[in-house]
């Protein structure tokens, strides 16, 4: 079996993807826990194209990513029509940048028109909107720009990509709501009791991000700032599951997603073809087992300072 033929529908999208997608930060920019290191453009445009290869065709990336978008119209897997690239915008919302409606309509059609000429392509699959808060989605503004996006040929689907709870549930009661990005691993399961059951009901594609938590759950718990005692925990208690089990650590925590069915695609993010190549033999085993999915969910940590990277001491 190959990630390519666990293939599955991405809400009422109706877009094929696969349930293994990319993450495209670690090739724009220096990204993640340690010392990471950009790669060369050469080696960049080799893991794209090995993860098509492999099997993957949903690739993830944003407009603040450095050189991700430009790497990937580089690569020349976008010529391919099983590929689906979804990318992001608008990072000004979760920045609170005070914008009039002109002035963000604006921003955000600039910003949609430099990503279609940097990736090359005539249409975004899947743009998603980043970090808006409930309010901002709920006044409407966003919803009106989106809608002439689409109207004007840009953009097919849309979504937004968010953080906590009330913005996906707020997101969820618009019509712009096709997609959403939320993030779920081992230690941050907060979306498991409202949001997955929502989206199911509502038709809304889920896009799983952080399921390393930034590379704790891949090796890199080490790296943690001290005063997060709770993940530093969980991740040595799943440590020693994954050690019981026969597998390694970012398998458990990649296997783990597929214990929640409303997700239609788990990102992973690396700058390594082999943690690809090991990301898609790991989902080629499937779901962990019922132990094992039980002993996990008594992981989860519900303060968002301990899950939420954005939250951490910058210093890390």
């Amino acid at each position: 079996m190959t990630v390519a033929r666990t293939q599955g529908t991405l809400g009422k999208t109706g877009l094929a993807v696969s349930r293994l997608g990319l993450g495209t930060a670690e090739i724009g920019f220096a990204y993640g826990l340690g010392v990471p290191e950009l790669p060369s453009e050469a080696d960049a445009i080799k893991l794209l194209k090995t993860a098509v290869e492999l099997g993957v065709t949903f690739f993830d990336t944003a407009n603040y990513y450095g050189l991700a978008e430009d790497r990937i119209g580089k690569s020349g897997i976008l010529k391919d029509p099983r590929v689906v690239v979804c990318t992001k915008c608008a990072k000004f919302l979760e920045d609170g940048e005070v914008l009039t409606p002109a002035q963000m309509e604006k921003k955000i059609f600039e910003q949609v028109e430099g990503s279609l000429r940097t990736l090359g392509i005539e249409i975004l699959p899947l743009l998603l909107l980043h970090g808006p808060s409930a309010e901002q989605i709920e006044e409407g503004i966003l919803e009106e720009i989106i809608g002439k996006l689409k109207t004007e040929g840009k953009i097919r689907f849309s979504g937004a990509s968010t953080r906590g709870e009330e913005p996906p549930l707020a997101l969820m009661k618009r019509n712009w709501a096709d997609v959403v990005q939320v993030a779920f691993s081992i230690a941050d399961q907060r979306m498991s009791a409202r949001i997955f059951p929502r989206a199911v009901e509502r038709g809304v594609g889920v896009v799983n991000r952080s399921v390393y938590l930034k590379g704790a759950f891949a090796g890199k718990a080490n790296h943690l700032p001290e005063n997060l005692v709770k993940l530093k925990w969980a991740v040595a208690v799943a440590e020693k599951i994954a050690d019981d089990a026969g597998i390694t650590l970012p398998e458990l925590a990649l296997r783990y997603t597929l214990s929640e069915s409303a997700i239609a695609v788990s990102l992973i993010g690396t700058s390594n073809v082999a943690h690809v190549e090991a990301a898609c033999a790991a989902m080629e085993k499937g779901p962990l087992s019922k132990d094992a999915v039980d002993a996990l969910k008594a992981l989860a940590i519900k303060d968002p300072g301990e899950v939420d990277p954005a939250r951490w001491p910058k210093k890390a």
